[in-house]
């Protein structure tokens, strides 16, 4: 019985992992790189500063906030490269941010299925008593 809930757990971990590494691939195929400028950057909370970027979506200047929440603030007047959705200037990754978050989801996917994998081919029920 331990088998198969851990088996579920991870397989509930993979399906959760592609679809987060789904929505980000979409986004860095589907989305346009655009050059934004740093205008502000407040601490909403102790080592946590939000940032207003200002750039060109869709040929008007809009300005928005990230939601990344990175715990050291960028320079006012910094320009960052972005990946911002094609049809909604609120769906936006820093580059950087981006390709990380890429990568720690495919590892996430690969821990998950390695996991699956074990309980359901290498681990007996004598071995989880």
């Amino acid at each position: 019985m331990i088998r198969l809930v851990v088996m579920a757990a991870g397989a509930i971990v993979v399906l959760a992992g592609l679809i987060y590494f789904i929505k980000l691939m979409l986004l860095r195929l589907g989305g346009a790189r655009i050059m934004a400028e740093v205008v502000s950057a407040c601490e909403v909370k102790q080592g946590h500063y939000v940032h207003k970027l200002r750039f060109e979506h869709n040929g008007k200047i809009v300005e928005r906030e990230d939601t990344t929440g990175y715990s050291q603030p960028f320079s006012v007047g910094e320009k960052l490269e972005i990946i911002c959705s094609k049809s909604n200037s609120h769906k936006f990754e820093y580059t950087a941010a981006l390709k990380k978050n890429i990568i720690i989801s495919l590892v996430l996917i690969a821990m998950a299925v390695l996991i699956v994998v074990r309980f359901a081919f290498f681990v007996t029920s004598d071995e989880l008593m």
